[in-house]
């Protein structure tokens, strides 16, 4: 995509020194009660989400910012754990995704000390739009619907979401010739050559979504991204058929039969493989036959294990 292009979707439009026949399209309409002004912020936040007491909790538990000019030039950024609810805590699923503890959300920062801070950074540096990728916007505010704020800093966080826009469709869309909206930070990743591992900590996850930003505005990733985008299809249409692939569960149905091999080789033979219908039923005949399982790997697995 041309660069001037990109500027389109991810920068907000400056044009208060210019005459215009019709209201600029700019921060006012992309978020018609959030802040205006011409730096954007790359936003990542980490998250409790769980079920509690038949109720479901969304709990901002960190978050990092990095505020760029039009340019994407760094002007500063922020990190901060939050403080847990009375009551709440993490499972040890996500202290082992994200590395938080309950004893370090325990002396974290609470909420209205983090955004208080982080707002005021926002405005200082006249952001008029924060990036995001994926849910964040939906999940920040689910968290802010929860709490019992002050009128003042509830205003001010309503306004704060309502500046966050998703990037994720419309970059994915671009650079996959328009074959996938839905790229994942992973993804992302690997087509610019910044490896396949999204570490869930916010301030480096809002790093790589910066970075991978710079890098297709510059025209310098590594992987093309139709390429990637058919591969999630095939892969996509290949799992779904999938029956037989539990070395555990599934070796009851292990047999020896020297037909279905013939049979195999046949389908192998005449090309089947290249179909993810057939190819699925070709790797579970295989797994039944003893011959062992085949895993097709993410887009982003299948590049790190080629490297």
């Amino acid at each position: 995509m041309k660069k001037n292009m990109w500027r389109q979707i991810l920068a907000t439009k400056d044009t208060s020194n210019k005459p215009q026949l019709k209201k600029a399209k700019g921060p006012s309409q992309t978020a018609p009660a959030g802040y205006k002004g011409k730096n954007q912020a790359f936003l990542d936040a980490e998250y409790l989400s769980a079920r509690y007491k038949k109720a479901s909790i969304e709990d901002v538990i960190s978050i990092g910012v990095i505020i760029t000019n039009p340019a994407h030039e760094e002007l500063d950024r922020f990190y901060s754990t939050v403080q847990l609810r009375p009551g709440h805590k993490l499972p040890p699923l996500i202290t082992e995704l994200t590395g938080l503890t309950n004893e370090e959300l325990e002396d974290a920062p609470a909420y209205e000390v983090v955004m208080t801070e982080l707002i005021s950074r926002i405005k200082k540096y006249q952001v008029g739009k924060i990036c995001v990728w994926g849910g964040d916007k939906n999940s920040f505010q689910r968290d802010f619907e929860s709490r019992n704020l002050d009128k003042p800093l509830k205003r001010s966080v309503g306004k704060f979401i309502s500046t966050f826009e998703n990037i994720q469709k419309d970059v994915s869309l671009d650079i996959t010739g328009g074959l996938d909206a839905n790229l994942s930070l992973a993804d992302m990743k690997t087509i610019c050559g910044l490896g396949g591992v999204v570490e869930h900590n916010a301030l480096s996850d809002a790093e790589d979504m910066l970075e991978c930003i710079r890098i297709i505005e510059q025209d310098k990733m590594k992987y093309d991204g139709v390429k990637a985008a058919e591969y999630k299809k095939f892969r996509g249409e290949y799992v779904k058929n999938r029956s037989f692939d539990d070395e555990e569960i599934d070796t009851e149905f292990i047999f020896d039969s020297p037909l279905g091999e013939k049979f195999l080789k046949e389908l192998n033979d005449k090309g089947f493989a290249e179909n993810p219908k057939t190819k699925a039923f070709m790797d579970d005949l295989q797994f039944l036959l003893g011959k062992g399982n085949v895993y097709m790997g993410t887009f982003s697995e299948m590049m790190e294990d080629n490297k």
